[in-house]
């Protein structure tokens, strides 16, 4: 007798632990999907992410500069200094998600002193023979645009990228 109220407890506990489970399974997908929109992404086919790429009407570019700048590089001889001469374009979301009259370009302006700075620190830390390699080029993109962006959210509840892409029109180095 023993024996068959043990076993009838064991399957009350585990048709409850089965309930529980997929009570949260159900929650998890629906608070997942209205993450996935609130964010703007939707799931691709295969269940990864998706990037959501603004149209061109949707950014505009500001000229971090109004002509090509020098930076030096860093050191690899006492003897010889290696510069790298830039022209840097910033390719930006016009409008804000978070505040829809803020106006970009002042946000860049208020800015741009910190921003050339992040530039200036950039360049200091790369020698000539690693801006060379090309892939240097799309590396200092995508590093100088995350550290643009992680300035301009500085204080702010709801951090957004507000530069879009960083254009190199200019890259000569000696």
């Amino acid at each position: 007798m023993e024996s068959k109220s043990t076993f009838f407890i064991l399957i009350v506990i585990v048709a409850v632990l089965a309930l529980a489970l997929a009570a949260l399974a159900g929650y998890l997908v629906i608070k997942g999907s209205s993450a996935d929109k609130e964010n703007g992404e939707a799931p691709g086919a295969d269940g990864e992410q998706t990037i959501n790429i603004p149209k061109e009407e949707e950014l505009i570019k500001i000229p971090l500069t109004s002509d090509a700048t020098y930076f030096n590089l860093k050191k690899t001889d006492p003897k010889k200094t290696s510069i790298i001469q830039l022209r840097v374009t910033l390719k930006c979301h016009k409008t804000l998600k978070r505040d829809k009259k803020a106006v970009v370009e002042d946000i860049i302006a208020a800015r741009s002193e910190e921003i050339q700075e992040l530039v200036v620190k950039f360049f200091m830390n790369l020698t000539a023979d690693e801006v060379q390699d090309s892939a240097m080029l799309d590396k200092a993109k995508t590093d100088l645009a995350r550290q643009m962006n992680e300035l301009l959210n500085q204080g702010e509840e709801k951090p957004e990228d507000i530069v879009y892409n960083v254009i190199f029109s200019e890259w000569l180095f000696q």
